[in-house]
């Protein structure tokens, strides 16, 4: 059986040739912003809650928290959110941000934490491989 590369959103597999000559449904992409009073100098990946990923649901959370002396976010509380399925995510989006360090801890620092999907009207790109 001949298979084929197929790349969708980032993520590649192999696919039969079969499933190939299909038409391919929409793609979508994960957006994931951070809107912060305090600007990190780095942070981890954001991540996308598989289980909100793969039902198609958005979704946003207001996070507050202390940024310690040595630039790490401490004592996160998430507040509001559109759904509790995004409460952890928002949880270690911020616990994997670092900030610039500083002479006296920074309290009541505030982010939200947006989930969105954007559909994207594109065939899938295929390459054979032999």
């Amino acid at each position: 059986m001949k298979l084929i590369h197929a790349i969708l959103v980032g993520a590649a597999s192999l696919l039969p040739t079969a499933l190939a000559q299909a038409p391919a449904e929409d793609t979508k992409s994960f957006v994931i912003t951070v809107n912060s009073d305090a600007s990190p100098i780095s942070h981890v990946e954001y991540r996308y809650p598989s289980y909100a990923g793969i039902r198609g649901l958005e979704g946003a959370c207001d996070v507050t928290f202390v940024i310690s002396t040595a630039g790490k976010a401490d004592a996160i509380r998430v507040g509001a959110c559109t759904s509790d399925i995004f409460r952890g995510a928002a949880k270690k989006t911020v616990e994997g941000m670092s900030f610039s360090p500083r002479a006296a801890v920074t309290t009541g620092a505030t982010a939200t934490v947006r989930w969105a999907i954007r559909s994207n009207d594109t065939r899938l790109k295929t390459a054979s491989i032999d």
